[in-house]
């Protein structure tokens, strides 16, 4: 076995084995478990396999769990092949590198958020999981940044929803408070009320144009929820819910902003405020997590964590002001 230290800075490792020579590129001083392992992995990958760049398994991808994955998520993943560069593009796969993927990873991170980053990363890793199994990376990734998004307060909610009052998007708004999605509000029928008991069972996406969806978001997204009488009147005495896309939600929703000259925040935020204030309420997690269709803990949690801090800071001060 031969090591040696390019100009480069990296390390070439060259070793014969049943009569065949690998290069194996490093870009740090490589220990000998580390060495065994690319090894068994380039051997690996002198198997059977289909030439193709990295552009053209990712689309292999892609077209294998088109029929079970989302519109939204099929735009959203061929986007993630356009966002890399050219040359990771048209690199054949099976010559692709920890240190090319850690390159790419380090070039995507100067000018995008770290968050866009690590997806992208997820989408590498997925796609040389399915291909390439023995290959594991081991990338270094940018650390998240913590945004504070601002969380409408109780004024802030009900100024909005009387400035909306016996118009077209009060109900919308008000089912938004109660912690729907602006897809689940859309694609709700008349028939998905039965007394005070509302069905969401769909939900509208976008796909070169708005359709519904015959299922949720999420298995836990499919439930039934109950909703005020006042409400539900209101409901039948239209005799719609909403006929309108999410777009047109948020749009009014900033005008609304702006008419009262409130801070800004999304209509999906009225959904963190039903999780922070039904909370606050005492209410029990799993109970709170069933009527907004929460997939999990850590999802759920994180739609409240931010006021729920603010709150412990005010306790924090009323403490510091009585004890001394």
């Amino acid at each position: 076995m031969k090591l040696e230290q390019l100009p480069s800075g990296s390390y070439r490792v060259q070793k014969m084995v049943k009569g065949q020579r690998y290069n194996l590129t490093f870009n740090h001083k490589p220990t000998e478990k580390e060495i065994t392992l690319a090894l068994a992995e380039r051997i690996q990958d002198n198997g059977p396999k289909i030439k193709g760049s990295f552009s053209d398994y990712a689309q292999r991808y892609i077209d294998s769990k088109r029929n079970i994955l989302s519109p939204a998520s099929v735009r959203t993943y061929t986007d993630m092949i356009n966002r890399l560069s050219d040359k990771f593009q048209k690199t054949n796969l099976y010559d692709i590198t920890q240190e090319l993927v850690q390159q790419e990873i380090n070039n995507y991170s100067l000018d995008h958020a770290p968050k866009t980053a690590r997806s992208l990363h997820g989408f590498i890793s997925s796609v040389l999981g399915m291909y390439r199994p023995q290959f594991v990376l081991k990338t270094t990734l940018p650390r998240l940044e913590k945004k504070k998004r601002y969380l409408p307060s109780s004024d802030d909610i009900k100024r909005v929803l009387d400035a909306i009052n016996g118009t077209e998007y009060s109900i919308p708004f008000k089912l938004g408070v109660l912690g729907l999605r602006r897809g689940e509000i859309c694609a709700l029928e008349l028939s998905d009320l039965k007394g005070r008991e509302l069905s969401i069972h769909k939900t509208m996406v976008y796909n070169k144009g708005w359709h519904i969806k015959s299922t949720p978001k999420t298995d836990e997204s499919n439930r039934i929820i109950l909703i005020p009488e006042q409400l539900a009147e209101e409901i039948r005495t239209s005799e719609t819910i909403y006929d309108g896309d999410p777009k047109r939600l948020n749009k009014h929703l900033q005008r609304i902003q702006k008419q009262l000259d409130i801070p800004q925040f999304r209509f999906h935020d009225l959904r963190h405020y039903f999780a922070s204030y039904a909370s606050s309420l005492g209410i029990p997690e799993a109970d709170i997590m069933a009527m907004g269709g929460w997939k999990s803990d850590f999802v759920f949690k994180s739609c409240y964590r931010d006021s729920m801090d603010e709150s412990r800071m005010v306790s924090m001060n009323k403490i510091g002001e009585n004890i001394f």
